[in-house]
């Protein structure tokens, strides 16, 4: 296996790929987490039930992943990984040009869903492939810093093409979806016996169910970081893409330092740890969203809510606990694909319902229904605190 010396580190080839796909698709994360709401709201003029509509055909392909990668298993992570990506870049590249209708957006929206959501569970399993001596957490931190660093560029050159040259939201779109299907093509270059062959197209193992317990639970709080905190930013707080795309570009600064970090923090201390102290932040980032513009100046209560933004995106990076938790409790790495994808699938029987109710709740409070939301969000946080706390990996696996 080539490999290349950058710095004082020596990569593989394999590795170096992967890490330049990783950051084509920090471009792709920069364009939606700032754009899509922002292009939903002001450019299509979504209602907000409307918007929490589109969650059940958005998260739909999530729902049925366990079964299309399962079907792909042949293939192989990183062939999947290729074909994942350059349809996902597709159906993101026709999102930016509808003009409108809430039926096209839907059917681009859910194409764009489909290569993310396949996606997804292979990531980690890929990137776990290349970790040394145990060291899962630091090596997905690694690896998510590269992939911030380039959200850290994008998020800067939106900020500056939104605020100053005024582009339209179909440019921004068109270059994260030439970004996605270009690292598509990138891991065609990969080894494919790099990763392994699935020989099981499905797993569900009882050593894992805390594990799919939880990943139903995240289902419903990545609603909240995904969903319903840029929209209150956007409808409530009245901010613009600029906005959105500053925010999002200070959580992608701090993540290139922090994204690592929290990975060693969960090789030291433990999938528990770092799980339960998700939730108690998001705990306390959802009384910040709920509350601070009953409490404070319309100014202090925006610092505040923006601020708990911030601290729930980091966060979110959390997730590599789980990632790490299901390969620190395998005996076959060649299982962890098949059952990352049924965490997926799981975690979209919650989220594919919750934004319909939410929506509702929202509506009924006449201007003040976010505050419901983010108390239904609160609740979410203390199950998950307390199943969080009930992990337990095996004493060699470092957890």
């Amino acid at each position: 296996m080539k490999e290349y010396r950058i710095g004082k580190a020596v990569i593989t080839r394999d590795f170096l790929l992967f890490l330049v796909a990783s950051a084509l698709l920090g471009i792709t994360m920069a364009v939606e987490n700032s754009s899509f709401a922002n292009r939903l709201a002001e450019d299509l003029k979504f209602t907000i039930n409307e918007r929490t509509s589109l969650e059940i055909p958005r998260e739909l392909p999530g729902l049925l992943v366990v079964f299309i990668s399962g079907a792909m298993a042949f293939l192989g992570d990183v062939r999947t990984a290729a074909i994942a990506n350059i349809v996902g870049g597709v159906g993101l590249l026709a999102f930016g040009l509808v003009p409108s209708g809430y039926w096209p957006v839907v059917g681009t929206m859910m194409i764009y869903s489909m290569g993310t959501h396949l996606y997804m569970p292979i990531q980690g399993a890929i990137g776990m492939s290349f970790a040394k001596d145990g060291k899962l957490g630091r090596r997905l931190g690694e690896i998510q810093s590269v992939n911030t660093a380039a959200m850290i560029i994008t998020a800067a050159a939106l900020y500056f093409l939104y605020a100053y040259l005024n582009i339209p939201f179909v440019a921004a779109f068109t270059a994260g979806a030439a970004a996605m299907v270009l690292a598509g093509v990138v891991f065609l270059f990969m080894s494919p016996g790099h990763s392994e062959v699935r020989k099981q197209r499905f797993v569900y193992n009882k050593k894992f169910k805390l594990f799919y317990v939880l990943s139903i639970i995240y289902g419903a709080r990545k609603q909240v970081t995904y969903t319903f905190v840029p929209w209150l930013l956007i409808t409530v707080y009245d901010q613009p893409a600029t906005t959105m795309t500053m925010l999002f570009f200070i959580v992608a600064v701090v993540n290139i330092f922090f994204r690592p970090w929290l990975g060693g923090l969960i090789d030291r201390k433990g999938e528990r740890f770092v799980l339960t102290l998700e939730a108690v932040l998001l705990l306390f980032a959802c009384f910040g969203f709920a509350l601070s513009k009953l409490l404070f100046t319309p100014t202090v209560a925006l610092v505040v809510a923006s601020g708990c933004y911030v601290i729930d995106n980091l966060f979110s990076g959390a997730g590599m606990a789980r990632t790490t938790y299901v390969r620190r409790l395998s005996n076959d790495p060649a299982e962890v694909s098949a059952t990352l994808a049924l965490g997926v699938s799981l975690d979209h029987i919650i989220s594919m319902s919750m934004p319909v109710f939410a929506g509702m709740l929202w509506s009924m409070g006449e201007g003040s229904g976010y505050i419901y939301v983010f108390a239904v969000g609160a609740v979410v946080s203390i199950v998950n605190m307390l199943l969080s706390n009930r992990v337990r990996v095996p004493a060699q696996g470092g957890g």
